[in-house]
Formats: C-alpha cells, structure tokens, sequence
C-alpha cells in the first residue's frame, strides 16, 4: 500500500478505524508505543520504531531519534512526566515518524510548547494535530461533551481519564472545536505562562497576549487572590472589567505536582468582531501562523 501524500487526520482516522475493528477492552487507553512498533514494523519494515522509552532530555519534552544505520528509530518522551502526558508525547513523536521522518532524517526533538500545539513550527503543530486526533477521537469526545456545552474542569477531567492524556491536551482538543467563547490560562506566581482561546472567543476579540512574556494575573480574578476552593473550582462570576470588559465564569484550581495554576474563562457567547475594531490581546502569539 503506498502511504505517500497522507496527511495528519487520515493517519489518525486509519489508525482509529483500525482501533475500532479491533475494538480492545481499553478502545481509548490503548499502548501508544506498542501501537507504534507494531504498525511501522508492518508499514514500513525498512525503517520501523523498534524502540520506546524515557530519556532525560534536558529541557525537551520528547524526540524521534534515528540509529546510525538510518534502518530503525526510537521514541523517547522526557523523565518525570505524569502518565498522561508522556502518553501524548509518544503519539507526538509517532506523528513525527509517520509525517516527518524523510524530511528530518537526523530525527526531531520536541519542547513542551511543541508537544502543546504552541508553536510556530508547522511539522510540531502537525504532530500535536494527529496526536489529539488520536487519542481524542472527535466524533467520542463531542459525544462526551458537545461543541454547546459549558464544561467546568470535572467534565473535562472525566475525558482526560477517559483518553488517558494531561487535563491540558483535553481542554485544548475541547476548545479546537467548541462554538462557545472560551478562554484556558495557565499562571505561575501571580503570571500568565501562556492562554489559548477558543476559535469563536478569538474572532470576538478575546484573548491574552503573551509573546512578550508572562502577563501579570487580574488582581482581582480568583486565582490572582490563590482562592482555590472548591466553589472556585466549580465556577465563580465576575462583572465586567476583571478579566475582559464583560463578565466571565471563572474556574480555577491549583496543580501541586505541577506547581501551576489552571484556569478556565467562560464567556457569553457573540457574534465576532470585524478584524479593525481595535488590536486583540493574543491568546498565543502564533495564532495567524496557525491560519
């Protein structure tokens, strides 16, 4: 079978067809890396994945390695990360070898930003792309919550225990397809790391810029105040002008293990804005490179 020219989503709609004939006891926690040797084996068995496992990849979050012989390559996923997320990178780096490899022969190594979907570089958004579609099958995940629902972080949990990946990769796959205006930001000491705002929140004009560096948390916003309570959590209301010029639904927690902070931003929903009404705050900083 000649695989020249496939692209991101009929990769990952092949291996899910293939998944749901099989139909395992564990359909959506299935083994990435078992997937991923026993399929190029077959595919490709001039240049197979032969090899899985952990590497301390100081400061990156996974690579697609080739051996000297250029005949074999392994996936490695960084040390210390939580079981859902190095599951993610393996399929990251699995989108790598199927999309990649000839046109990166000396192997690709991926940040977190890179694994996120927060980057410039095409071949990275391409592999988080197939990644999420992957794991995160979109016709299951709209069963689970559906593009007009208003999800708090329990509901999105659920389908991050449901796939198995980070409470982040499944907030991310659920904003690339809602039609309600939604912001996710994520805050270290009092700073927004970075935010990412659903399409619809985006084309209104909502969205926070931080291609210039971190951007200081509204003092008066929850998780400013570190009110992580259960109540914050469940969702808190807030008038116009703490986050954007109109209220919001608030939702935060506090991640130990990850000392981050998460938030999500419900938004009333509106028709978007004409491109010349005034300059957004940018959510993520190549968001037209992603267009």
């Amino acid at each position: 079978m000649n695989f020249d020219g496939w692209g991101l989503q009929r990769w990952a709609n092949h291996f899910n067809h293939m998944l749901n004939i099989a139909n395992p006891p564990n359909r959506y926690r299935f083994d990435v890396g078992q997937l991923a040797m026993e399929t190029s084996n077959a595919m490709f068995p001039s240049d197979p994945i032969t090899k899985v496992s952990e590497e301390n990849l100081d400061g990156f979050a996974g690579a697609l390695i080739p051996a000297e012989s250029r005949t074999k390559w392994g996936i490695v996923y960084g040390s210390g990360q939580s079981p859902g997320r190095r599951r993610f990178t393996t399929a990251h780096e699995l989108g790598h070898y199927l999309l990649h490899r000839k046109k990166y022969p000396n192997g690709i190594h991926s940040s977190e930003a890179d694994v996120d979907g927060r980057t410039q570089l095409e071949v990275e958004r391409e592999a988080n792309e197939f990644a999420s579609w992957l794991l995160m099958p979109l016709d299951d995940f709209r069963k689970q919550i559906s593009p007009t629902d208003k999800p708090d972080f329990d509901a999105i949990g659920r389908c991050a225990s449901r796939y198995e990946v980070s409470l982040v990769a499944a907030v991310l796959r659920w904003l690339r397809y809602t039609e309600r205006r939604a912001v996710f930001v994520t805050s270290v000491d009092g700073y927004i790391k970075w935010a990412w705002s659903s399409d619809i929140a985006f084309k209104s004009g909502i969205f926070i810029r931080t291609s210039r560096g971190p951007v200081e948390l509204p003092a008066s916003s929850a998780v400013a105040q570190e009110q992580f309570t259960l109540d914050v959590r469940s969702g808190v209301d807030h008038a116009a002008g703490v986050w954007f010029n109109e209220p919001v639904r608030e939702h935060s927690f506090r991640s130990e293990h990850y000392d981050t902070a998460y938030t999500l931003l419900h938004l009333r929903n509106a028709e978007p804005k004409a491109w010349n009404e005034g300059e957004p705050l940018e959510d993520t900083y190549e968001r037209f490179m992603r267009r």
